[in-house]
């Protein structure tokens, strides 16, 4: 039953700023019986991964159906991928992170501070209106970045790289839409990897909860497109001051 619900909590808070990691950290710590491996959860990825290219397929298939777009959002994408991959391959950032016993620590701290960020984000006016199209390779470095501190829980990939770009004065929509974008990559990417390092085998128990999570991915997406475009990001900074005490208080 708990891998159900490990596809819900997965569906939501990846896409919602909140931090699937963490939340998984948290879900953990709560039961011992839980034992969610790294392949497993991986895998729950592939769910939402496939929520982005439902979600958005129509604007998928425009980029491939189009050489000039195809090449402008390859470049961008790629771009944006090089601090999270340096971060993520060579470096023991991540080893460190998930080996640590203070990882509940670790996680409340970091809620703590994306809680922060959301919070100052509703000073941003956005008032600009760069659509995808026109991202330069200077934003999506800039958003790269940002995208590297999702690596450690409690910081939310898709919350970071969202509030990065609309700093960087990019329409929300579009900031969502890339953000969303560049997790097909990223998302794949981990679960390639993982995939490859269990040898290729596939945990059946897994596959019921990746279909909840594809189906609340889609929801999730909805939810934070509606809330973003009307301005209400605080709730989600209060949810993980939250967060950030039940980790230190557990």
């Amino acid at each position: 039953m708990y891998e159900i619900l490990a596809g819900v909590l997965q569906g939501v808070t990846e896409f919602l700023p909140v931090s699937s990691s963490g939340h998984l950290v948290i879900f953990s710590s709560l039961n011992d019986s839980i034992d969610l491996n790294t392949y497993d959860i991986a895998f729950l990825h592939v769910g939402t991964l496939l929520s982005i290219i439902v979600y958005y397929r129509k604007r998928i298939i425009d980029i491939f159906s189009h050489k000039k777009t195809f090449t402008n959002s390859m470049k961008i994408i790629a771009v944006a991928l090089i601090p999270a991959v340096a971060v993520g391959l060579l470096s023991p950032l991540q080893e460190v992170i998930d080996s640590n016993k203070n990882i509940l620590q670790i996680t409340g701290a970091a809620y703590l501070i994306f809680s922060i960020i959301l919070l100052v984000s509703l000073n941003s006016k956005n008032e600009s209106a760069i659509s995808f199209d026109q991202i330069t390779l200077k934003q999506s470095f800039i958003i790269g970045l940002a995208q590297a501190f999702a690596l450690v829980p409690g910081i939310s990939r898709s919350g970071i790289t969202l509030v990065t770009g609309m700093y960087l004065g990019i329409k929300k929509t579009e900031a969502i839409y890339f953000s969303l974008l560049l997790g097909i990559p990223t998302i794949f990417g981990a679960w390639l990897l993982t995939f490859v390092e269990s040898s290729f085998n596939v945990n059946t128990n897994i596959v019921a909860p990746t279909i909840v999570a594809f189906i609340s991915g889609i929801l999730a997406i909805r939810i934070l497109i509606s809330i973003t475009v009307n301005s209400k990001l605080q709730y989600f900074a209060f949810y993980c001051i939250a967060l950030s005490v039940i980790c230190f208080i557990n």
